[in-house]
């Protein structure tokens, strides 16, 4: 990584930290199955695993959730097979401050919705979606575990290094349904 990136990437996440400490939301840990809206973030970069999504995204409506996804392509233009539908949007680099914070419309919205549960889809961490983590209103916020970034999750399931997102998707929906909230 360049000295440039790794500038950006630091700034960033040092940006992220000050930001986050000023968010108030509710918090509240919610049972998969009780959950009614989901919000999913993802890295879009790759093609499989946007596969994957799309069909984690169509058992979770036929499950009749009400799910919205933000992917993140890691390049300058999106490609078309990304057009927005009205479970999913997308940004691209294009769309990030130099510090890498996402900057549009379409993402300042997504971090106002009040979700019950925000699953981040992202296997290696990427610092635009972080800030979509960090910042969402969620009530409950899941992804993978990393003890750096543990302030901004409230729940982080651990899977070795490798781990393919399909099997990921399985084990965060095993541990997500046996959650039993206190009432």
């Amino acid at each position: 990584m360049s000295i440039v990136k790794k500038t950006r990437k630091k700034v960033g996440e040092y940006l992220l930290k000050k930001e986050f400490s000023a968010i108030q939301r509710k918090r509240e840990v919610v049972n998969f199955n009780d959950a009614e809206t989901i919000a999913l973030i993802f890295d879009a970069t790759d093609r499989e695993d946007f596969e994957i999504i799309k069909k984690y995204i169509k058992k979770l409506k036929g499950n009749k959730k009400k799910v919205r996804a933000l992917g993140f392509y890691d390049g300058k233009e999106e490609p078309t097979l990304m057009s927005s539908k009205l479970e999913y949007d997308f940004f691209s680099r294009k769309q990030l401050k130099w510090y890498l914070k996402p900057n549009d419309p379409i993402i300042d919205n997504f971090l106002q919705e009040p979700f019950e549960v925000l699953i981040n889809l992202c296997m290696d961490y990427k610092t635009p979606l972080l800030y979509v983590t960090a910042l969402s209103k969620a009530n409950f916020k899941v992804g993978r575990e990393h003890s750096k970034f543990a302030p901004y999750y409230d729940m982080m399931i651990k899977v070795e290094e490798n781990t393919k997102l399909h099997v990921f998707i399985e084990t965060l929906e095993k541990y997500l349904t046996m959650i039993q909230p206190k009432k």
